[in-house]
């Protein structure tokens, strides 16, 4: 009952926020490219990916098979979508904890579920997810799809479909196919990739055009201003760093293949060592650093990563500090930004993300080519963060003791005590 009544209040201080102000905290301008992208699909299917979608004119950039999906519920209104989406993206933050803490190994029961609800009331005021509520963005349901994909036993025959499915309306998780294949979860991977080739074909089937432009070229137009500081991955700090140069390209082919090898290593050898949940983090992370556009609120894996953290460790101290680090370094903090970024002690208390600590005016301008020393460190710490989880992590499973696992479930043996199969990490 406290577990539910602090997610409760923490969900009361989001509502009393956007209350106070809604012109900043409730303009979800996703949500809008969402419904007029599946307006496009009922009324010029053909112009999908032409069309500046919403009040901001942003392009549609997600699949067609999403299209197709957005426009079943494009008559409703924009409030509509609105509540709906906030709602369904707050609902999802306890399941998702729920699904975690199994991975961490959390035995069924009311401990666990008290367990999510508190890491849930955490998670809504981590910048990831409160820039996905303030943007209107689908990420808790692709989160959830994953999370709730990679929870099933093994011999579950539908075990893939939820990755699949993911990977059908935005293309990053399809990651997660290739940790199937190489954790020797064969099957799943073989029905994952399948549901997403039953995606791909149904959006040529409902919308050829579309798909057409989309698969022919549309996919690897890189997004609005790639070196804004929002854009968190491997791409957009060598886009930084190289003033988005004619040799950025090849650096980041470089470094792609680099961390991907690495971090899907960790993430094999994470799951095949008997550490789920730790295997899951890892695999995010690498696709996160991969990817050419990983905005900021695309980082809603940090709740599995909240979980892991304050799960994982048996010895309580580490489980704090892992905790504190999370929730310091990807919280929602009152901190005074100026209308162009970065320090101002006149602008006004506000929940912000510490990335917004480095000049960026906005979405203009190219003052991040302008960084130097601690800014530097301030607007790329994202990805300086997820590089040293995932070498810390290698390097504590080359020095670590194998857990054992017990053959297809994909858990470690013993994983319904309270310790769980992450719990042997020290």
């Amino acid at each position: 009952m406290a577990a539910v009544a602090l997610f409760l209040l923490a969900v009361a201080g989001h509502v009393l926020l956007i209350h106070a102000s809604p012109q900043y905290y409730w303009t979800q301008i996703d949500t809008a490219v969402y419904r007029d992208g599946g307006i496009a699909v009922r009324n010029q299917p053909t112009m999908l990916y032409a069309l500046e979608l919403g009040a901001a004119k942003l392009p549609f950039i997600y699949t067609p098979f999403a299209a197709v999906a957005f426009a079943a519920g494009s008559g409703a209104s924009f409030a509509t979508w609105q509540v709906g989406l906030a709602v369904l993206t707050i609902g999802l933050l306890p399941v998702v904890a729920y699904l975690s803490l199994g991975l961490a190994g959390r035995p069924v029961g009311l401990a666990r579920a008290a367990a999510a609800f508190a890491i849930a009331a955490v998670s809504l005021w981590l910048e990831p997810v409160a820039m996905t509520l303030f943007f209107g963005q689908i990420n808790l349901v692709l989160l959830a799809l994953v999370v709730g994909d990679l929870a099933l036993p093994d011999r579950i025959n539908g075990k893939g479909i939820g990755i699949g499915l993911a990977a059908g309306i935005k293309l990053t998780p399809l990651i997660f196919i290739l940790y199937l294949l190489f954790t020797r979860r064969v099957k799943a991977a073989a029905v994952s990739a399948l549901t997403f080739a039953v995606t791909v074909g149904l959006g040529f089937a409902l919308l050829p055009h579309a798909s057409a432009v989309y698969w022919g070229g549309k996919i690897t137009r890189p997004g609005s201003r790639p070196f804004h500081l929002d854009n968190q991955s491997l791409n957009g700090v060598i886009l930084r760093l190289t003033h988005a140069g004619p040799d950025a390209h090849v650096y980041w082919l470089v470094a792609a293949i680099v961390v991907g090898i690495t971090g899907l290593a960790t993430s094999i050898l994470a799951s095949r060592r008997g550490h789920e949940l730790l295997g899951l983090v890892a695999c995010a992370a690498t696709g996160l650093l991969v990817s050419p556009i990983s905005w900021s609120h695309h980082y809603v894996y940090v709740i599995p990563a909240l979980v892991l953290a304050a799960y994982g460790p048996r010895r309580l101290g580490y489980r704090i500090l892992g905790a504190a680090l999370v929730v310091g370094l990807f919280g929602w903090w009152p901190v005074p930004i100026g209308n162009q970024g970065g320090y101002d002690p006149e602008a006004p208390l506000l929940p912000r993300g510490l990335l917004l600590l480095a000049p960026n005016r906005g979405n203009y301008g190219t003052v991040e080519f302008t960084w130097r020393g601690l800014e530097l460190i301030v607007g790329n710490y994202y990805v300086l963060t997820l590089l040293v989880f995932v070498d810390s992590a290698l390097l504590y499973l080359c020095l670590a003791r194998p857990v054992p696992v017990a053959r297809g479930t994909g858990q470690a043996v013993g994983s319904v005590a309270s310790d769980g199969a992450v719990g042997h990490m020290t």
